[in-house]
């Protein structure tokens, strides 16, 4: 009789990418069918068409007896989840023989970005891990996205919203366009300072690296809101007052 189990890539990946304890439950009904079947001595696979099929069979990894138990499936179908090369993958097993199913993931012709006028392609790219002739990855797609948003909010755009599309193309392949709504710049109005008795407002803003805005803001970008600069700022005045004699001061 033929047993069955299909997992699907995101709750494997869940699992997977993120590691908890508390998600890994989650995937044990699926995972407890397979393993009900007991041992196979022999894989096979199908529906592949890029990768090789003794590829896919690696990730299977047999006991010295020649046989592959409920444990070993299981690693061996989180294995092949987390290389990103496939949709979906279906496990069937009949007696000794395992059946591994494969729906193999488009491959990404281009990867295009919309909208950018204030940051170039060639920065875009540099960051997103999604490149032209490998796999499309959802995982890689949710991570490009946060990488986009975190370009743009150093450069002090913090409305920028950034969504993908995929362009379908024959042969499994897709086109990956990015469409970016850049947002206006999150610019420092004011700085202010408090409890500084000692220094005033005018000696402090010439410590720090951040500016206010104004009519040439323009010609710098030291008046735009950027945290990292922020805390650098932060440890400009910590040694600042240690220079001047005020070991605790407090920033």
């Amino acid at each position: 009789m033929w047993r069955c189990v299909r997992c699907r890539q995101g709750l494997i990946a869940l699992c997977i990418g993120f590691g908890l304890a508390g998600l890994y439950p989650a995937c044990m009904p699926m995972l407890a069918e397979a393993q009900s079947a007991g041992t196979v001595s022999s894989v096979a696979v199908q529906g592949n068409r890029r990768v090789e099929s003794q590829t896919i069979r690696s990730y299977f990894h047999f006991a010295p007896g020649g046989q592959l138990d409920p444990a070993a499936i299981d690693a061996g179908l989180k294995a092949l989840y987390a290389t990103g090369l496939f949709q979906d993958i279906k496990l069937e097993q009949n007696g000794n023989r395992l059946l591994v199913l494969v729906v193999e993931a488009p491959v990404i012709n281009r990867v295009a970005f919309e909208g950018n006028r204030h940051i170039k392609d060639e920065q875009l790219t540099g960051e997103v891990q999604s490149k032209p002739r490998g796999p499309l990855s959802r995982p890689a797609l949710q991570s490009d996205v946060e990488r986009i948003i975190d370009v743009y909010h150093r450069a002090g755009r913090y409305d920028v919203r950034a969504e993908p599309k995929i362009i379908e193309l024959p042969n499994n392949r897709v086109d990956l366009v990015f469409e970016i709504v850049e947002g206006q710049k999150t610019a420092v109005r004011e700085i202010r300072f408090a409890g500084n008795r000692a220094f005033g407002k005018s000696q402090l803003k010439n410590v720090i690296k951040t500016s206010e805005s104004n009519l040439l803001s323009f010609l710098k970008s030291s008046d735009v809101y950027d945290p990292d600069r922020i805390e650098a700022d932060r440890e400009l005045l910590r040694r600042f007052y240690l220079s001047k004699g005020y070991a605790d001061v407090q920033i």
